[in-house]
């Protein structure tokens, strides 16, 4: 563990706090340059993560910052360590990335300076909620997550339904907060303290009250899942993230839902290890019945974005499995996962977005062969496509490999053979689910861009530069990470092999 000279990790989340704050205040002064200086902060945020990322991805130790808040309530602690990289690194690139595609796609927006701010202050909220160490302070990281998306889809989302959107989008998420905060309360009440790393060193004092672990862990895990919108808890996913404004579905589905996976992996899997072992299998039927659930609706969808969010529900569902295997393989690969489905979904979203923005259609029975209109926009999308798909040689193909051995992995423990063929049989449900994303990938391609174009889309163009350099940088990544998966399973697998207790 290593104490950096600059806390850059706090200065970061100052910079994207007080940056957003500078955009409301100065609202009435700006305008057409609120999207510009929005893009500089969050520049200067991102650069700030550098070198805790440096040292994490090269040095190989964690990089920790805290201040002391009182006796009673600890300190404030940001952590970076190999749990944490995937999903931060994912937030702090698919952010920047997401302002500068919102330039282009607010052209002709109105309150840009409000939606800039918000979008600043919902990158904070993700960030801080990937860094945290105390529960307190994680908890309210988490509301303040919620509050600017909420703003956010409630005055951009579509007019017709933007209302009760955002209505369900609070309900839905709050109801989870309150398990979450339950949880929390049971962990201060039996160990005193509100540490996260304290907590950890406690529950093995612990293990004879398993019965109360798990009860803490279902709690946990019931908050948790609902930001997944895992199935049965949703339904509220499909609306918001269709509705919502695209940059900001881009990080609802390329970010915001992985906070809650990973949130389970740091509060679930490593604090209450004994208590998620023991329901390891019901977790992971949980995530494959996501998987073909949202696979089976994505294929009848025909609103193009909402097509792209019951993929992320089955996307959640690959993850929810992985880490429900509770393996090496399985736990390493659904953290990959997080940085694989974070520039792929917000990668997809970018470009339906672009393809709504020049066509304004939304139908994709409507569309087609915007191939030969938008051939950026079609390329990048078929990047996408085919890494959630699973093929290689993109990060898709790597991140699923991972999680399928880890399902396989998980069925030959403590034996030479097959000894617990409950897993064996989920991992063989799971490896079928594959099917289902490539035909609701393909559709997608299909639908959009390939074949014929009706003469309604002749004079269609390709998007502006905001919005296809962004597009072009997270297909690049996609690739980069499906030919050199080490760049990242080189930091998160150690780091998954350290909590041993419970990972095999």
């Amino acid at each position: 563990m290593q104490t950096m000279q600059l806390p850059f990790m706090t200065l970061s989340l100052v910079v994207l706090f007080f940056g957003g704050l500078l955009i409301y205040i100065l609202r009435g002064r700006l305008h057409e340059s609120a999207g510009r200086i929005a893009v500089g902060f969050s520049f200067v945020a991102t650069a700030l993560m550098v070198p805790p990322f440096y040292e994490v991805l090269v040095g190989g130790v964690s990089v920790t910052e805290a201040a002391t808040w009182s006796a009673v309530l600890g300190e404030f602690g940001l952590y970076l360590d190999e749990i944490a990289f995937p999903i931060t690194f994912a937030v702090v690139a698919l952010g920047f990335l997401s302002v500068v595609y919102a330039v282009g796609y607010t052209e002709h927006t109105e309150n840009k300076p409000t939606f800039f701010a918000n979008h600043l202050f919902f990158l904070m909220g993700m960030q801080w909620v990937t860094l945290a160490t105390n529960l307190l302070e994680f908890f309210i990281a988490w509301e303040l997550m919620l509050v600017p998306a909420y703003f956010l889809i409630l005055f951009w989302g579509l007019p017709e339904t933007k209302k009760r959107t955002a209505m369900k989008f609070w309900l839905y998420t709050q109801s989870g907060a309150v398990c979450i905060l339950i949880g929390f309360g049971l962990l201060y009440f039996f160990t005193s303290t509100f540490e996260l790393y304290a907590i950890i060193a406690m529950i093995p004092s612990l293990v004879g009250q398993l019965d109360l672990l798990k009860l803490i862990f279902i709690l946990l895990a019931a908050g948790f899942l609902v930001k997944m919108a895992v199935f049965p808890i949703h339904w509220w996913l499909p609306p918001v993230h269709a509705e919502a404004p695209t940059p900001i579905s881009v990080l609802l589905s390329g970010a915001m839902i992985e906070t809650g996976a990973y949130a389970l992996v740091r509060f679930g899997i490593i604090t209450l290890g004994p208590a998620a072992a023991s329901l390891s299998f019901w977790v992971g039927l949980l995530g494959v019945i996501t998987m073909f659930y949202g696979g089976f609706m994505a294929l009848v969808q025909k609103d193009i974005k909402r097509l792209l969010a019951y993929s992320s529900v089955s996307q959640m569902g690959y993850v929810l499995f992985a880490l429900g295997m509770i393996t090496t393989y399985g736990v390493s690969g659904g953290l990959f996962h997080l940085i694989n489905h974070a520039f792929s979904k917000g990668l997809l979203f970018m470009t339906a977005g672009a393809v709504i923005h020049q066509t304004h259609l939304r139908d994709v029975d409507l569309m087609g062969g915007l191939s030969n209109k938008m051939p950026i926009t079609a390329f990048t999308a078929a990047v996408g496509a085919l890494s959630i798909a699973g093929s290689p040689p993109l990060s898709g193909f790597a991140s699923e490999w991972m999680m399928f051995l880890g399902g396989f992995q998980a069925a030959l423990m403590d034996a030479g053979g097959i000894a617990r063929p409950e897993f064996f049989v989920l991992s063989i449900l799971a490896v079928s689910s594959s099917i289902v994303s490539a035909g609701y990938m393909l559709r997608y391609l299909w639908k959009v861009f390939l074949g014929p174009h009706p003469d309604a889309l002749e004079d269609v163009k390709e998007s502006s530069r905001w919005m296809t350099v962004p597009m072009i940088i997270l297909g690049s990544l996609i690739v980069i990470f499906g030919i050199f998966p080490g760049l990242a399973l080189d930091v998160i697998t150690p780091g998954v092999q350290a909590i041993s207790q419970i990972i095999p």
